[in-house]
């Protein structure tokens, strides 16, 4: 709950006119679930004069109850005055100047200043870009974010929840809304739907009629995104841990037939719904899986139809030359480095080998080569996932966990410290030292003939093949 008092209405608090204020009393966030290094960012923002909230996400998932993944700070101190107060932040971005300000050697806290609700219309110079440079007050800053959960402000100074679109309603009610007109939002930034999408499923909410409505009459727009940020939003998608309901909300949406289009026949959707729900099930529990893993888990069924469900030790390369040459458009759309695209063909070509290992005299050559090659891991790693999600070829599973398990000790054994290595044995004596200690006279050794400079003969000059220039 959210309410922290039951003998509180929620829909009395509601009736208000924003902004919405609830104090420490009255919600279920504490401050001992933030971090020291946040509220410590915070308080010496106060103390150098400036305003300090967390914002975003953060505030969203412990009011929920939730572990947030970072933290989001918004303050009325502009990036310059925020680097003057800590040592250890950078300013990044172009479009809009952020704060990283950094609490360890690998983590920082965003801090940015709060933004105005400027119409990108209105400006004669630079239109949108110009709109996002553009520094406002929390109430402007409030209506430029995308929807009401994600628009709640914890103040620093007195422990509240500050509301200034209805988000703490739309927390109650189980509800993704869009801030002002979702058509003029999604038709702005089409992404946002793919957020839209990732939110219903991580949280267990459903989309607002008009923003279920404005999806799918904004969905052609994908096409306008930038590839970049399709790919970092795919690969979120991948790692939330509610892959599978993600892209079911997307084909409800009618957007993976514009972002994805190979993905959306039907034919496709039970198989890969099994691979993802095996994904996400995976993820929950802590476990980090490479991109290559998490791609082939998402294009398995497109794989097999290009190479055929049959094939074996004699075919795997050139399976692997189909998909290379098949979907390179693809992986070009998709943004994938080439190194991390042959990854990814290699991890499925080399399925074909693992569910049908072969026989014959060369054949204990042939494994040991492939269980030792560098892609076999990954390999394994989605065969692992194929395996739980069909339930079939786990004897073949079995097998090659047991063939692989001396290349894996191979490769993490440790080198013992130089006190417990045994000493390399002596090579053997020579014969002619054999012949001197029984007191025999050596034969003398054959020096080489001293061999002269060598004679450096000019080379002849070859006229040119249409002759002599004139």
């Amino acid at each position: 709950m959210i309410l922290a008092c039951p003998m509180i209405s929620a829909l009395s608090i509601f009736r208000k006119k924003y902004p919405i204020i609830l104090p420490d009393d009255k919600h279920a966030m504490s401050r001992g679930s933030i971090e020291p290094e946040v509220l410590e960012i915070m308080a010496r923002l106060r103390r150098g004069g400036y305003k300090a909230y967390l914002v975003g996400g953060c505030v969203r998932d412990l009011l929920l109850g939730k572990k947030p993944k970072d933290f989001d700070i918004a303050t009325d101190a502009r990036p310059r005055q925020v680097k003057q107060l800590f040592r250890r932040c950078f300013l990044i971005g172009r479009r809009f100047r952020l704060a990283h300000v950094y609490i360890s050697r690998d983590r920082f806290v965003e801090v940015a200043t709060f933004r105005a609700a400027v119409d990108p219309d209105e400006l004669k110079d630079g239109g949108r870009y110009a709109a996002n440079n553009v520094f406002g007050s929390i109430e402007e800053d409030a209506q430029r974010r995308d929807f009401t959960i994600n628009s709640l402000y914890f103040n620093s100074a007195d422990s509240s929840v500050v509301d200034y679109t209805g988000g703490l309603r739309d927390l109650e009610k189980r509800l993704l809304r869009s801030i002002g007109d979702p058509a003029r939002r999604f038709a702005d930034d089409p992404v946002r739907i793919i957020r839209a999408a990732r939110f219903c499923a991580q949280l267990g909410f459903k989309p607002s009629a008009r923003d279920l409505k404005a999806a799918r009459m904004c969905s052609h727009r994908i096409k306008e995104a930038n590839d970049q940020r399709l790919r970092e939003e795919l690969l979120k998608i991948l790692r939330c841990g509610a892959s599978e309901g993600t892209m079911r909300n997307l084909i409800h949406f009618g957007l993976m037939a514009e972002w994805l289009p190979e993905l959306a026949p039907g034919r496709y959707h039970d198989a890969l719904f099994a691979r993802l729900t095996v994904v996400d099930r995976r993820r929950m529990k802590g476990e980090e899986l490479p991109v290559s893993v998490l791609v082939t888990a998402l294009l398995y069924d497109l794989f097999v139809e290009a190479t055929g469900a049959t094939g074996g030790r004699q075919s795997f390369q050139e399976s692997y030359i189909i998909l290379k040459e098949r979907f390179g458009e693809l992986a070009q759309r998709m943004r994938l480095p080439r190194m991390e695209w042959d990854n990814i063909c290699n991890t499925a070509a080399r399925q074909m080998v693992l569910m049908q290992p072969g026989g014959g005299k060369n054949w204990k050559r042939f494994e040991k080569k492939f269980s030792g090659n560098i892609y076999f891991p990954h390999a394994i790693l989605f065969f692992e996932i194929l395996v739980e999600a069909t339930g079939r070829h786990a004897e073949q599973l079995a097998y090659w966990k047991k063939v692989s398990q001396p290349a894996e000790a191979r490769s993490s054994a440790v080198r013992p410290p130089a006190s417990d290595r045994r000493e390399r044995p002596e090579k053997a004596a020579r014969p002619e030292a054999k012949a001197e200690d029984a007191g025999g006279t050596p034969k003398p050794k054959k020096r080489r003939r001293p061999r002269g400079p060598r004679k450096r003969h000019p080379q002849q000059q070859q006229p040119p093949a249409g002759g002599v220039p004139a």
